[in-house]
């Protein structure tokens, strides 16, 4: 599960309930993690959130069948604080998303193009422009301003070479 809405619609799977309630469940998905999250300052895995959101639909579906409608989530989320997060256990930093595979490939075509861009145009222009101006004002600073653009330019080469030497494709 990767989006809210794949976890949503997981949430909605694990609800057994009568037909007539699909809307308020539906409504009680939308909402349901920031319900049962919102004022910790802890996070879940992906796999926990994964079984807590397991849990708590079947829990739901359970305070349904003895509770009106009204009180049946409430008592879902009290449950949920009440008892230390149902056991689970939560973690300091957020789960990190794992990207697409177009995501993937977005951001490899991005960085070529960019490092593409930094070393025909931006780099190169400021080197062209104080090597110009050296030329024409040898007594000023354009010289060292040259050569930094130029170090910068061989220095930006190399480290891009250096972070992606292990890329495949």
């Amino acid at each position: 599960m990767k989006t809210e809405k794949e976890f949503s619609d997981f949430f909605v799977e694990s609800c057994q309930h009568e037909n007539n309630l699909d809307a308020h469940i539906q409504e009680i998905s939308k909402n349901y993690w920031l319900d049962l999250t919102a004022h910790l300052s802890t996070y879940f895995s992906n796999e926990n959130r994964l079984k807590i959101t397991e849990k708590a639909g079947f829990l739901f579906s359970v305070n349904l069948s003895r509770l009106s409608l009204e009180e049946a989530w409430p008592a879902v989320v009290r449950d949920f604080l009440a008892n230390d997060f149902w056991g689970f256990q939560s973690q300091v930093n957020k789960p990190e998303k794992k990207k697409t595979e177009e995501q993937q490939i977005f951001w490899k075509f991005f960085k070529y193009t960019w490092a593409f861009i930094q070393s025909m145009f931006i780099i190169k222009t400021a080197v062209y422009f104080f090597g110009i101006e050296a030329t024409a004002h040898p007594e000023e600073t354009s010289i060292a301003w040259m050569w930094l653009f130029f170090a910068i330019s061989t220095f930006s080469l190399f480290w891009f070479a250096y972070r992606n030497r292990h890329d495949k494709n």
